[in-house]
């Protein structure tokens, strides 16, 4: 006769969620967001246990650090929060989009950034530009008296001083380093034929990332399993208590 007991599926705890959360797959076409960075969810992640509830965590920002120094602000940490501190949103400083999931957060200077700006690449390369981008802290127009404003070479569109940029000093050539997304694959803009298989630098770090996720993964499954076994094994061999019957 087939068991009616439920199956137990190892879980873990994160201090963002009340509930216990499970390691879960997302598959192509989802159209899940990542509860931490707002993110699509993408490769090995984890959900919640409830089924009424729609929390999913990236596998990395499950592991995120609780603080970190930035080099975007070297007076201060800046400490893992996860959720805005000012109510239900917050304003990034790196990328200038609101936020409404973790931050990266300096109470003393009301500094905010999105925990998917805090770690992108300090250089990159574009296919419609002939050199690589260096990540800076603040348009290169920052300070200037005349007023005048740094445009993204990408979408032509104004950009506050304080906002950080992907910059070409010996060209003068920036971008937005989120909305234009100068780190994924963009169509070339100058000449240049496409076809055949994409050998850009961001396709081969996707690859990558997502591998290293899913041994991640692997392994807390097998040591969430292992400890799980452990705490079994160790209650089946506690002493079992005797009863006296008079």
């Amino acid at each position: 006769m087939a068991s009616s007991r439920p199956v137990n599926r190892p879980s873990v705890r994160h201090p963002s969620h009340n509930h216990p959360l499970r390691i879960f797959k997302s598959q192509e076409g989802d159209e899940i967001i990542c509860s931490g960075c707002e993110l699509d969810l993408i490769g090995q992640a984890f959900k919640c246990t409830k089924k009424d509830c729609d929390y999913f965590l990236h596998k990395s920002c499950f592991d995120l650090p609780r603080e970190t120094k930035h080099k975007s602000h070297l007076d201060h940490p800046l400490t893992l929060l996860h959720s805005p501190p000012y109510g239900d949103s917050y304003t990034c400083d790196a990328c200038g989009q609101y936020g409404s999931g973790f931050t990266y957060n300096c109470s003393e200077c009301q500094y905010d950034v999105h925990v998917g700006c805090a770690f992108i690449p300090e250089t990159v390369e574009r296919e419609d530009h002939d050199h690589p981008l260096t990540l800076v802290y603040n348009t290169p127009c920052k300070g200037r008296e005349d007023g005048a404003m740094f445009i993204c070479d990408v979408c032509q569109e104004d950009m506050s001083e304080n906002l950080w940029v992907y910059y070409c000093k010996e060209c003068d050539y920036g971008t937005h380093v989120h909305s234009c997304m100068v780190y994924e694959d963009h169509e070339p803009k100058r000449g240049g034929g496409g076809g055949g298989e994409s050998s850009s630098a961001a396709e081969r770090m996707k690859s990558l990332m997502k591998a290293q996720d899913e041994m991640a993964a692997l392994q807390l499954e097998a040591r969430i399993r292992k400890n799980t076994n452990d705490a079994i094994l160790e209650l089946w061999d506690e002493p079992k208590r005797k009863y006296y019957y008079w």
